[in-house]
């Protein structure tokens, strides 16, 4: 009997120990971590979320962690509620990171470990996609290095290239010459209607002649009338 109650006094000062040893865990997390950063949910048992985040990523996520009772001698129960920015493949290998800590290390208070390699495992995806940005940097410079050289390089001509070049030339040139041709033959044998009809500044342009030669007429009328006054008033005058 007496072996049985020492036994069980064990056990409760030992669960003591557990809760204190949990407190004090905690007290230290709230020295580390802003309010904004650690969330507390529940302290029976145990029960909070750790925001970490990555500016560079322009990502982040929520590690939850729920104590046992005989946490650190136990594995802490450990969850991902809410993330952002980050691909799913990248989850999965936080959850394995977390959980696999934990298990190497039992008995330890082990959260700030914990959270500490998932920072460490943000720095490593930020070191990735800077990497990877810079690759295309290079490659997209590289292209348009190469589109610059071939602008002024140009394409190298070679006597093939030239022969059918000027193939080309010839027969456009003797094409366009047999169109004039055909296109002078059409307008000689045009009537006046027809040259009238096709281009219509003709018609115009006598109309303009018409109406300058009209005005020519009246202005000589005009200067006419003027000197056969000016001779009969001289007329009057001598008579009288």
């Amino acid at each position: 009997f007496v072996n049985s109650f020492q036994f069980q006094l064990s056990i409760g000062v030992r669960m003591t120990d557990y809760k204190e040893e949990q407190k004090s865990e905690l007290e230290t997390l709230r020295c580390i971590y802003t309010s904004e950063e650690l969330c507390e949910l529940s302290d029976n048992p145990y029960c909070f979320e750790v925001m970490i985040s990555s500016a560079s990523l322009n990502a982040f996520l929520k590690v939850q962690f729920e104590l046992p009772e005989t946490y650190p001698d136990a594995v802490p129960k450990i969850t991902i509620p809410s993330q952002s920015g980050l691909a799913d493949e990248q989850i999965e290998e936080i959850e394995v990171l977390l959980n696999q800590l934990a298990t190497e290390n039992v008995s330890m208070v082990m959260i700030f470990t914990l959270i500490s390699a998932v920072q460490e495992k943000l720095l490593e995806y930020e070191k990735i996609a800077c990497e990877s940005l810079d690759k295309e940097k290079r490659e997209m410079e590289e292209q348009n290095k190469k589109r610059e050289e071939a602008v002024y390089h140009g394409t190298a001509v070679t006597m093939e290239s030239f022969l059918a070049w000027r193939k080309a030339f010839e027969e456009e040139i003797t094409l366009l010459s047999s169109v004039r041709v055909l296109d002078d033959q059409n307008v000689m044998k045009l009537t006046g209607r027809q040259m009238f009809e096709r281009d219509a500044s003709l018609a115009l342009s006598d109309a303009r002649f018409l109406n300058e030669g009209k005005s020519f007429l009246i202005l000589q009328q005009s200067n006419l009338i003027c000197v056969l006054c000016r001779v009969i008033f001289c007329v009057y005058f001598v008579s009288l």
